[in-house]
């Protein structure tokens, strides 16, 4: 690869780093291939196109005026104009792109959106400004670290201020098993992990027909000290292991990277991939699956720099660095993401919070339908769709949230053809949600909806 086009590719991976603002430009052209949204649900080992929707366990359930989502009937004029400020740690372009949903709905929902303020991963200054930042506003949308969960669940019960999470799922870390301490919606973490080795080989596959699979290396880029992160390539690996141990074995051509030895940024990422590359030369064909987007760019640095970008698959979860990648008319061995449309992702966020300072709910209220009863949980947690994104598509996604929200996110990617319904906002319940034990009132509410 000539040294332009690393230093070309090098920049747009700083870009997702240094994010700070939207970031709109590039290409108009229409996308040539719509895509498919990923199942939500769906057994290990399909095939990774899965159905609209991810209508996999059964009919999707539309709850009409339904709280904690956004209502077109509803006039949010004739309340009062809430206050709300997003609030993160460690501030990334993920980080941005929940901002600027949170900016479109705070419109249609008359919202006074704050914008957000971050702390470049000071937990101490996060704490000992969250009762100031309570003050200033009627509710909270918060990514910290999972472990100081605990701590701002009684600092803001005290002060008595709405609080919804945003990708940090919140998660009670000092009680065994880790359970929900509040709502949640966004993604089952194991899930995600088993979507991703289907979807990469069906890729290779598609790319390589005649290569035989057991001829590539396959690599899991873990993060074993973040316990969400962790979960995911868990669930990589177990695919793995029920689905295609006949081509891969641990230690052989199956292997995982932890970018625990430092950060799950791009240089930590390149580190611990290059050294499996070093230390595999005998293979020179490779498949990666990074659980965020900095992973994924890591790795694909990595392969670039030992010259095996033309023969490898690298796909994450996330999406947005892709997104940026792409836009700027790059391409390298990423080449797929598991992204979810921006609007789709900020929706329940925002309305269960405006629920919440309403009063139309409560978190022991929200949702009861989404409650985990077989696991225990008590709180929701609310799945949320993603898609597969590639060069060729992602533009049609993200102009798709935009048709849905009603936003004007990505005004460069062409709408045409594209309805509020071109694809589905929902996903059905999950069957294993519910423990049918005699009285429970959150399968009582699934069958109400017919998702028993």
């Amino acid at each position: 690869m000539k040294k332009t086009k690393i230093l070309s590719l090098l920049i747009v991976l700083a870009m997702v780093v240094a994010l700070i603002a939207a970031c709109n430009g590039g290409t108009t052209t229409d996308p040539t291939d719509p895509p498919t949204t990923a199942p939500t649900q769906a057994p290990d080992g399909d095939d990774d196109d899965g159905p609209e929707g991810g209508a996999i366990d059964g009919e999707i359930v539309y709850i009409e005026n339904e709280i904690g989502m956004f209502n077109l009937d509803y006039d949010y004029f004739a309340n009062p104009r809430f206050r709300v400020q997003y609030v993160i740690l460690n501030f990334s372009g993920l980080h941005d792109t929940f901002h600027r949903a949170f900016t479109s709905w705070a419109e249609r929902a008359n919202v006074e959106y704050l914008g957000f303020i971050e702390f470049s991963n000071d937990a101490d200054q996060f704490m000992m400004s969250l009762p100031m930042l309570a003050e200033g506003a009627d509710g909270l949308v918060l990514d910290p670290d999972q472990q100081m969960y605990n701590r701002i669940a009684e600092v803001l019960a005290d002060l008595g201020t709405p609080w919804m999470s945003g990708m940090a799922v919140p998660q009670d870390m000092e009680t065994e098993g880790f359970p929900l301490m509040h709502p949640y919606a966004g993604f089952n973490q194991d899930f995600i992990g088993r979507q991703f080795p289907s979807h990469i080989i069906n890729g290779a596959r598609r790319m390589w027909p005649d290569v035989p699979l057991n001829e590539f290396g396959f690599i899991v880029i873990d993060h074993s000290t973040v316990f969400a992160l962790h979960q995911r390539a868990l669930g990589a690996l177990a695919s793995l292991e029920e689905n295609y141990s006949e081509y891969f074995t641990l230690g052989e051509n199956l292997f995982v990277a932890d970018t625990s030895i430092g950060m799950w940024d791009i240089d930590t990422s390149n580190d611990v991939v290059s050294a499996i590359l070093a230390m595999n030369p005998q293979i020179t064909r490779w498949l990666a699956f990074g659980l965020v987007d900095t992973q994924a760019q890591g790795a694909a640095l990595a392969l670039d720099m030992a010259g095996y970008e033309d023969d490898s698959y690298v796909s994450a979860f996330g999406g947005e660095g892709a997104r940026l990648m792409w836009d700027a008319g790059q391409s390298s061995a990423w080449r797929s993401a598991g992204s979810s449309a921006t609007m789709v992702f900020g929706e329940p966020i925002f309305f269960a919070l405006y629920a919440f300072m309403a009063g139309h709910a409560t978190p022991e209220t929200l949702w009861p339908e989404w409650v985990n009863c077989a696991d225990g949980e008590v709180y929701p947690s609310r799945l949320i769709p993603f898609f597969w994104v590639t060069q060729e598509n992602y533009r049609y996604v993200y102009a798709w949230g935009d048709v849905y929200g009603g936003s004007n996110l990505f005004p460069e990617y062409s709408r045409e053809g594209i309805t509020h319904d071109t694809f589905s906002a929902r996903v059905p319940i999950p069957a294993f949600y519910r423990c049918h034990r005699p009285g429970c009132r959150f399968c009582e509410a699934a069958a109400e909806l017919g998702a028993a």
